[in-house]
């Protein structure tokens, strides 16, 4: 007698049917079915012994921690960000013809004002008056027209202005950033955070500590300096 024979027990009539191979097959498809509805994971396991091929995806999702929809359980943060800025439209007045230069510096602690306006030159065309300062480790920094790139170790700085776009006051810290920037269009990648307000044409913005909001063409809400937005800039 063989040991491989497929039997269905009759139990109002107490005997045994031996089965077809069709019939058998069937009967434990139909048990692996009711098992994998108890259990989903058990589910996913049998179709892919069916399909190779998404016994792969399965794997992969594990190792991703993607769920079904395609999310990820791990939270991200974005450190990068891409974006348009109308004030940098406007200030392409004052810079359209500005001279090529490069610096580069190991340290550097700095401070001062400046003020001018309506005058036909690089950077004093549009009126406006202002004050800074700023320190910090490590900066190259080159510039031509309208294109600039800059790179900073660790620094902070603080800076105040006013002029026909607008008026502003950010005080910032950062562990180190690099950006680059082509008339309005710029991006940056950075870790720091920023405190101050600022109101003009670029909209209204407030933060402390890397956390607030601005409202205007870059609607955007910060916390602790990662930043949501909703504009024509991608984060």
């Amino acid at each position: 007698m063989s040991d491989n024979r497929c039997l269905k027990y009759h139990e109002d009539e107490d005997e045994e049917e031996e089965l077809s191979d069709e019939e058998c097959e069937k009967t434990i498809e139909k048990k692996s079915w009711v098992g994998a509805q108890k259990d989903p994971e058990k589910e996913s396991r049998v179709e892919a012994q069916k399909d190779p091929e998404k016994k792969s995806r399965v794997g992969a999702q594990k190792a991703t921690g993607k769920n079904k929809n395609g999310g990820t359980k791990k939270a991200r943060v974005q450190l990068a960000s891409v974006k348009v800025d109308v004030i940098d439209t406007f200030n392409m007045i004052d810079t359209f013809d500005r001279p090529g230069s490069t610096r580069a510096e190991s340290n550097y602690a700095r401070s001062g004002t400046y003020g001018g306006g309506f005058e036909n030159e690089p950077g004093m065309r549009i009126p406006k008056i202002g004050a800074y300062a700023e320190a910090g480790v490590g900066r190259a920094r080159a510039e031509i027209s309208v294109l600039e790139a800059e790179a900073k170790g660790p620094n902070a700085s603080a800076g105040a202005e006013a002029s026909v776009l607008g008026v502003g006051a950010m005080a910032r810290a950062e562990i180190a950033s690099a950006s680059a920037k082509a008339g309005p269009v710029g991006v940056k990648l950075g870790l720091g955070v920023d405190t101050g307000a600022s109101f003009g044409l670029g909209g209204v913005e407030a933060k402390f500590l890397g956390t607030g909001f601005s409202i205007g063409p870059k609607t955007s809400v910060s916390l602790l300096g990662s930043e949501v937005k909703l504009s024509c800039s991608v984060m």
